[in-house]
C-alpha cells in the first residue's frame, strides 16, 4: 500500500449520512415548521439541503486519500483546507475494524485507528473491502501480525475466553436502559416546536375525543402518559439494537468487546491502557439486583471523546466480584473503606433538600396547591440521607476505592499509579465542622474524569492524601492509624 488510494464510493453517502445524523433535531424541526407555512418554498429548501448534503458527502470521499508507507499512515482529507494526518506504527494503540449498515451493504468495514491523544478519532477509514483492512492492521501492528491470523494462533491455543450477554439480561437491561431520559427530553424538544400544528391537525381532535373526559387535567395526564410510553419505546429498542450480540473477549494483553445488531462494533481495550473501573446501580436496576460496569480508558472511548467504554450493560450484582476477578484481576475489590462521620449527614440533607423545600414553600405560598406537595422536599431529605450512606472512600497499596450517589450508585476502582492529580479542600464551612472533601482525577478519554467524595474527616483526608504522596514504604508501616478510627468494608457491590 504504497500509493494513495481513496475509499469505496458508498463512503460518500456514509458521510452524508453521519452529516444528517449530527442535525437530526434541526432538520426535523424544520421539516415540521417548513410544512405549514404556506408562503415557504419548503419543497425545494429541503431538496436543495439534502443535494448540498449528497455533494459534501461526494467532495469529502474524493478528497480523502490513503496510504501505509514504512510503518506510517498517510492520510490527506478536506475539502476546502487540505489536511495532512500522519500516525507512525509506535504511537497506534489500538486498530477496531467493524462494519455499519451501510458497510455491510457493500460487503465492506470501517477501520478506526486509535492513538494515545484525542487525534484518535480522526484516523478513520470509513468504507474498504476487508482485505484492504487486514492489510493495513497487518502494516500498523506493532508485532505485524494482522488480526485474522491473530485471532486464529490465539482460538488454536485457547487461551481466551468469551462472555456473552444472555436474551433475558439483554430484555431487562432494554427495560431498565438510563437512555429513557435522553429520550423524554428529545421528545419534549420537538414537541414544543410542532405543538401548534399537532393541536391544529384533525388526528389530535379524533385522539381527544377517544378520552372519557375532554377536561385539561385528562388531557394533561394522557399526553404525560403517551410521551412516557414512546420514550419507553424508544429507548428500550434503542438500547435492544445498540447491545444485542454482545460478548466480551479476554486475551492476554487485552479486552475485545463486541456489539450491536444493526451496526456493529468491535472495541479493542489493552490493559495498560485502563485507568479506572466503575460499577453503576441504576435507580430502576438496583431494587432488581443489577447493576451495569464501565471502565475509563486512556485516550480512547466514545465518540464524545469521554473515554466511558460498557464493559458489561447489565450484570447480577452477586456477580461482579467473580466477573471482576477473571477478567480485570489486576483490580482489587477487597480495599477496606471508611465513611463520612455522623456530623456530616446534615449537609448532605441540605445540599440535597434546601433548593427543593425553598421552591415548594414558594408554590405552596402562591399557588392553591394541596398539601401533599410537601412530599418533594420529604423525599429529597430521604435522598440525602441515602447519598450520605453511600458515601465511602478507601485505598490501599494499588487502588483507591471511591463510592458516592447522584441519582445512581456508583463505586469507581482507580489503580493508583494511573491517577494524574489528587485533591483535599475545606470551605469554611467544613474548616469549622473539621470536615473536607477529596477529588482525584484520571486521564480518560481527551478530556480525562474525576472522582471525589463530600464531606470526610479532616484527619482521613490529610492522611489519605499523605498517604498517596509518600515516597517510600518504610514510611507506611510505621504510620499507624489512629486510636479513635476505624476502618471497615464498606458495603459495596457483592462485596
Amino acid at each position: 500500500m504504497f500509493e494513495f488510494q481513496r475509499q469505496h464510493p458508498i463512503a460518500a453517502v456514509s458521510r452524508a449520512i453521519s452529516l444528517v445524523r449530527g442535525n437530526i433535531v434541526t432538520i426535523l424541526v424544520l421539516l415540521f415548521v417548513g410544512a405549514r407555512s404556506e408562503s415557504f418554498p419548503f419543497l425545494m429548501w429541503m431538496g436543495g439541503g439534502f443535494a448540498l448534503l449528497a455533494i459534501i458527502g461526494l467532495l469529502d470521499w474524493w478528497r480523502f486519500l490513503f496510504k501505509v508507507q514504512d510503518g506510517e499512515l498517510h492520510i490527506k482529507r478536506g475539502i476546502l483546507i487540505r489536511k495532512n494526518l500522519y500516525l507512525t506504527k509506535d504511537r497506534v494503540q489500538v486498530i477496531d475494524i467493524s462494519s455499519g449498515v451501510v458497510q455491510r451493504m457493500f460487503g465492506l468495514v470501517k477501520v478506526d485507528i486509535q492513538t494515545a491523544g484525542s487525534t484518535s478519532r480522526a484516523a478513520m477509514i470509513e468504507a474498504v473491502p476487508q482485505s484492504t483492512a487486514a492489510q493495513i492492521n497487518k502494516l500498523l501492528s506493532k508485532n505485524g501480525v494482522s488480526s485474522d491470523e491473530k485471532e486464529s494462533e490465539e482460538e488454536a491455543a485457547d487461551d481466551h475466553q468469551v462472555y456473552g450477554l444472555p436474551g433475558k439480561d439483554l430484555l431487562i437491561a432494554a427495560s431498565t436502559s438510563g437512555r429513557f431520559g435522553i429520550a423524554l427530553s428529545i421528545l419534549g424538544t420537538l414537541f414544543s416546536q410542532i405543538e401548534p400544528a399537532i393541536r391544529e391537525s384533525e388526528l389530535f381532535d379524533k385522539l381527544i375525543n377517544l378520552l372519557p373526559s375532554q377536561t385539561d387535567g385528562v388531557t394533561i395526564a394522557a399526553i404525560l402518559v403517551l410521551f412516557i410510553v414512546v420514550a419507553w419505546l424508544i429507548s428500550f429498542f434503542s438500547t435492544l439494537f445498540m447491545y444485542g450480540d454482545f460478548s466480551v473477549e479476554v486475551r492476554e494483553d487485552e479486552l475485545v468487546i463486541s456489539r450491536g445488531i444493526i451496526e456493529k462494533k468491535r472495541i479493542t481495550v489493552p490493559y495498560n491502557r485502563i485507568q479506572a473501573l466503575f460499577v453503576t446501580e441504576g435507580l430502576l436496576r438496583q431494587p432488581l439486583g443489577y447493576c451495569s460496569v464501565n471502565i475509563h480508558s486512556a485516550g480512547y472511548g466514545d465518540e464524545a471523546g469521554s473515554g466511558s467504554i460498557v464493559l458489561f450493560p447489565l450484570l447480577k450484582i452477586s456477580k461482579v466480584k467473580r466477573l471482576l476477578e477473571k477478567i480485570v484481576p489486576h483490580y482489587n475489590i477487597h480495599t477496606p473503606a471508611l465513611k463520612p462521620p455522623r456530623r456530616a449527614i446534615r449537609r448532605y440533607i441540605i445540599r440535597s433538600a434546601f433548593l427543593l423545600t425553598a421552591i415548594t414553600a414558594i408554590l405552596y405560598w402562591l399557588l392553591p396547591v394541596t398539601n401533599w406537595i410537601w412530599l418533594i422536599p420529604a423525599l429529597s431529605v430521604f435522598w440525602g440521607v441515602q447519598k450520605y450512606k453511600d458515601a465511602a472512600i478507601g485505598w490501599e497499596n494499588q487502588n483507591i476505592i471511591i463510592s458516592n450517589r447522584s441519582l445512581s450508585k456508583k463505586t469507581a476502582i482507580i489503580k493508583r499509579d494511573r491517577i494524574q492529580d489528587v485533591s483535599v479542600s475545606s470551605s469554611w464551612i467544613q474548616k469549622f465542622r473539621n470536615l473536607c472533601s477529596s477529588e482525584l482525577h484520571v486521564a480518560s478519554g481527551d478530556h480525562g474524569s474525576s472522582f471525589s467524595i463530600e464531606d470526610i474527616e479532616k484527619d482521613d483526608g490529610r492522611r489519605y492524601l499523605e498517604e498517596f504522596f509518600k515516597q517510600r514504604e518504610e514510611q507506611k508501616e510505621i504510620r499507624s492509624e489512629p486510636a479513635d478510627r476505624t476502618l471497615f468494608t464498606t458495603k459495596l457491590p457483592a462485596w
